[in-house]
């Protein structure tokens, strides 16, 4: 390179470095830098403190309940086996009246012993403690979700109001755990007012406003599903419960619905099984969900299984819908060996029932099972996915 390349580059000539004023390796102090014991150890992972799920089923779900009404329904899951289950409330009396484990619990201390209906009271306690919330859903829940459901009562102030908060703390929290489509795993039980309780106007507004808004989350299909617990329809239905039979007859219900198709999808059948990639798309369609359970002792003729499976969503504690409005459904039939093996023309009369429900939800792909038990009667379990809001029933509300 010649002296004027060398100007080029700013450095004089006269004033470069040459080799014997660069320092070489033995030139460099020596730090005396110790060994530190640490350096041999690996970080280790942060160990798994999830509740370990009980419920024998072939998905994996997780449960928030809040408010009294939501924190009832959960504790009828947890009861099934589903232990991944967490109660936030701000009123800590409604906590100790629920029997789950301390340490699954969250108390939204807000300064006062509830949210007294105001539903701007339950969002605020929700989301200044949605970190609180994510973090116990870590502990509790684990990594091992399939689908995570929030329950609440529609009418009061804390599971209302905490409603729209606990949504996206969950979805947020499935794709924390590797879910890339967080809408489809992130479900919501909600359960409507009886008839005295909507009587009072904020009860109804308020019941109103987080049907019409979370509704809205189903249909779009933001969360998915969102099943709807009529308690009005139950207390026309069923008049002879007690108060204290009440909601425990009703949540554990809607549970052990729910449970059976959980169970029935991890089970063989000899004849023909539901799946879990079936059960998975009727949880994952988005829009409301309807579950509903006949009995049958005695077989009069091919229509027997038809008229049944009619009957049985007619007579679905969940709300009333528009059953043609489905985009899956499911029927499973569940009887003894000796009724499968036995009884004339049962075959006939379940295909016939299955088309029938074919029938009802014409837009919908149907799935069909047939398992044994040793019960002495045919049930038939029904699942319809898809559905639009009720909007009768949100109309009541609003009047």
């Amino acid at each position: 390179m010649s002296e004027e390349d060398n100007d080029t580059i700013g450095i004089p000539l006269e004033k470069a470095p040459v080799l014997e004023d660069i320092p070489v390796l033995e030139d460099i102090p020596d730090l005396d830098i110790p060994d530190i014991d640490l350096e041999d150890f690996d970080i280790p992972e942060e160990e798994e403190t999830a509740v370990e799920d009980e419920s024998g089923g072939s998905q994996v779900f997780a449960w928030i309940g809040s408010g009294q009404g939501g924190g009832r329904i959960s504790k009828a899951f947890y009861d099934r086996g589903y232990k991944k289950c967490i109660a936030v409330n701000t009123s800590s009396h409604d906590l100790d009246t629920l029997d789950i484990p301390k340490e699954q619990k969250l108390l939204l201390d807000v300064g006062e012993q509830g949210a007294g209906k105001d539903m701007e009271k339950g969002y605020a306690a929700a989301n200044q403690y949605k970190q609180h919330i994510f973090d116990l859903m870590r502990k509790v829940y684990g990594s091992n979700v399939d689908h995570l459901f929030v329950c609440v009562g529609a009418g009061g102030g804390s599971g209302s109001g905490s409603s729209l908060v606990l949504i996206d703390i969950a979805k947020k929290y499935m794709k924390y755990v590797g879910h890339d489509n967080p809408d489809e795993r992130v479900g919501v039980v909600m359960s409507l007012p009886t008839r005295g309780e909507a009587t009072s106007p904020v009860v109804s507004s308020n019941a109103h406003k987080v049907l019409k808004t979370v509704g809205d989350y189903a249909e779009s299909g933001s969360i998915s599903p969102l099943l709807i617990i009529d308690n009005s329809k139950i207390e026309r239905m069923y008049k002879g419960l007690t108060v204290k039979q009440f909601w425990p007859t009703v949540n554990n219900t809607i549970s052990g619905l729910f449970h059976v198709f959980n169970v029935l999808t991890n089970n063989p059948s000899p004849y023909t099984s539901f799946d879990p990639t079936d059960y998975s798309s009727t949880l994952r369609c988005g829009g409301v969900m309807v579950l509903g359970v006949a009995k049958l002792k005695e077989f009069e003729d091919e229509q027997t299984v038809s008229n049944a499976i009619k009957s049985n969503l007619e007579k679905t504690l969940l709300t009333d819908v528009e059953l043609s409005d489905s985009t899956v459904a499911a029927c499973a039939a569940i009887g003894s060996k000796d009724i499968m093996e036995n009884t004339p023309g049962l075959m006939d009369s379940l295909s016939y029932g299955f088309d029938t429900l074919g029938s009802l939800c014409p837009k919908a792909t149907v799935h069909r099972g047939i398992y044994e038990d040793n019960k002495d009667s045919l049930r038939l379990y029904t699942i319809v996915s898809g559905l639009k809001i009720p909007s009768k029933r949100l109309k009541q509300l609003s009047e």
